[in-house]
């Protein structure tokens, strides 16, 4: 049985005695971001309670790797769940419409408001991602800028 309604799983998690930094990737895209997102899996395969992380990952945790799966990977766990609620409520197994969400938008509308002066705190509240994901995104317009846009 899954425990769901307590945290008992968590003792018996693998990441426990591992630096929680590695379930949270440094780089926003590219081969950088997937080396990291593999490294903090790895600790994921071989943990014992994998199963209730990943629900309770889904369910909860809007950031970082957990249950086994990235930000992406459990956003799209998350549509797919709320497409086949509201097709049973609707009676229907036709097409649900498919939002535009993914990464790289997100941080490409996320650069650009900084780049107009929107501030921080609205933008992570607007894109669903944390302060330090926004700072981190300032720091390479910042470069960009400083560096002639390159």
């Amino acid at each position: 049985m899954v425990e769901r309604d307590d945290d008992r799983w968590r003792a018996r998690a693998a990441c426990r005695s591992v630096d929680p930094e590695r379930f949270f990737p440094t780089a926003d895209v590219g081969a950088l971001y997937d080396r990291e997102v593999a490294r903090a899996k790895r600790v994921c395969r071989r943990c014992p309670v994998q199963a209730v992380c990943r629900e309770w990952a889904i369910a909860y945790l809007p950031h970082g790797v957990a249950g086994g799966m990235s930000e992406e990977e459990r956003r799209r766990a998350r549509r797919a769940s709320a497409r086949r609620v509201r097709r049973a409520e609707l009676g229907t197994n036709g097409p649900a419409p498919v939002l535009r969400t993914d990464r790289a938008h997100i941080i490409a509308a996320g650069r650009a408001a900084l780049a107009e002066g929107v501030d921080r705190e609205e933008i992570a509240r607007t894109l669903g991602v944390t302060r330090r994901t926004v700072d981190r995104w300032a720091a390479t317009v910042t470069a960009s800028i400083i560096g002639g846009g390159r």
